[in-house]
């Protein structure tokens, strides 16, 4: 319950609570929680319920039922069983504020960035910030019940917009812009404002294609470089940053932080609020995943300095997991970057294991070995990286250095 407690966007005594709002109720010893922090003690003497229309609904263990009181009579009951002085303490649900109010025609809107949605025709969705003369293109419908695809996505013969080039970010990043182009190739013909809604991840973006269900890596480093930005607030007016950390904030000082981390069903950790605020839902495909996905794709197209962070979000993310990871998994210390690129790319996809990989690096042609790495599944992705790394070899960008487990570079 005190997890519970933590979760709710806003929290306090039960004296200052809006009884025309339905909330969540708690009642356990005062002293044991601090409305500044949002947090509860864990102790066996506290309850819940559910306050609706004058009511509170509440299981009561011994009736072995949900019950309904007033609020005084359920402070009495638990005054009554409970050891010391009780408090009263009201908690907006988890997670409610994550559904904005998103119009298609927007002009009411407060937002300093508005963005018109109409109606998607032929399942294909189109955006336009407000005061601008043109429509984009946000991305297409998929339904596929098979593969439980629901959402939105780019076609490929409708990629448009900005392209990372690895020579533009040469000067800083070296061999591993290389690195990331070979991979972005594969993902999205390095398209800066590729944008997928429909699978687990309820919202992948960008050339590198971060996805948003996974803590402290990915899509939510991306955010946490964008909120350094003077237009964060024009795009996200309702988020923002506190103390490294991503909370969806209401204008009446409610807060939800978004990188709380939740067990998915398949074991996986997750940061289900952040995806929710995305992606409300996968069943139907909503405006709120085409307006996130507006956002970015504009801001994307308009701002070199929120491309700059994409770019500089995937170089942290390879370098890091180069580094932690893989060469502490695999003899990659003196390897080539041809080698470092293909690894890197086969476990950013996910398409082996370092079992499966570790003996092909010792074979006669490690290179062409694992360039066919799972190729009954992936064939068509490992043929675009295939291409990807020949056409940086024939200009001269791979081929020419090997990596170094001591100093995490190509030399």
């Amino acid at each position: 319950m005190h997890e519970i407690f933590a979760q709710c966007p806003r929290v306090g005594r039960w004296d200052d609570a809006d009884l025309a709002k339905t909330q969540l109720i708690f009642v356990t010893l005062a002293s044991n929680v601090d409305l500044t922090r949002k947090e509860m003690v864990n102790i066996p003497q506290k309850h819940i319920g559910v306050y609706h229309s004058g009511k509170v609904y509440h299981y009561s263990n011994t009736a072995d039922q949900v019950t309904s009181e007033s609020p005084e009579s359920f402070l009495a009951k638990f005054q009554a069983l409970y050891a010391g002085n009780q408090g009263l303490f009201y908690g907006w649900i988890p997670g409610e504020n994550l559904l904005l109010d998103v119009q298609a025609e927007p002009r009411s809107v407060s937002a300093d960035k508005k963005f018109e949605l109409p109606d998607p025709v032929d399942g294909r969705w189109k955006a336009r910030l407000v005061g601008e003369p043109d429509f984009f293109l946000v991305g297409k419908e998929v339904n596929d019940a098979a593969r439980k695809y629901h959402g939105i996505f780019m076609p490929g013969a409708s990629y448009w917009g900005e392209i990372y080039r690895a020579e533009e970010y040469r000067p800083s990043l070296r061999t591993w812009a290389t690195l990331l182009e070979v991979t972005g190739a594969c993902e999205s013909e390095n398209h800066f404002n590729l944008v997928n809604t429909y699978d687990r991840a309820k919202f992948t973006f960008g050339f590198y294609q971060l996805a948003a269900h996974t803590p402290q890596d990915n899509l939510i480093l991306m955010f946490h470089r964008l909120a350094e930005l003077p237009d964060f607030n024009g795009y996200f007016p309702e988020l923002e940053l506190r103390g490294g950390r991503l909370f969806r904030v209401d204008s009446d000082g409610g807060a939800t932080d978004l990188e709380q981390e939740f067990t998915a069903s398949n074991g996986e950790r997750q940061i289900m609020l952040f995806m929710n605020y995305l992606n409300p839902q996968r069943v139907p495909i909503d405006r709120q995943e085409v307006l996130q996905a507006a956002r970015l794709i504009h801001w994307t197209q308009h701002d070199p300095a929120a491309r700059l962070a994409q770019v500089r979000t995937a170089a942290d993310i390879l370098q890091r997991k180069m580094s932690a990871r893989y060469a502490r998994k695999l003899p990659l210390d003196g390897k080539s970057d041809v080698i470092c690129a293909i690894v890197a790319d086969i476990f950013h996809q996910g398409r082996s294991t370092f079992a499966a990989v570790k003996p092909l690096l010792s074979s006669a042609n490690p290179v062409e070995a694992l360039l066919k790495v799972n190729d009954a599944a992936w064939s068509g992705r490992n043929n675009r990286l295939r291409a990807a790394i020949k056409v940086a070899k024939d200009q001269g960008r791979l081929g020419q250095k090997h990596y170094s487990a001591a100093t995490n570079e190509f030399v």
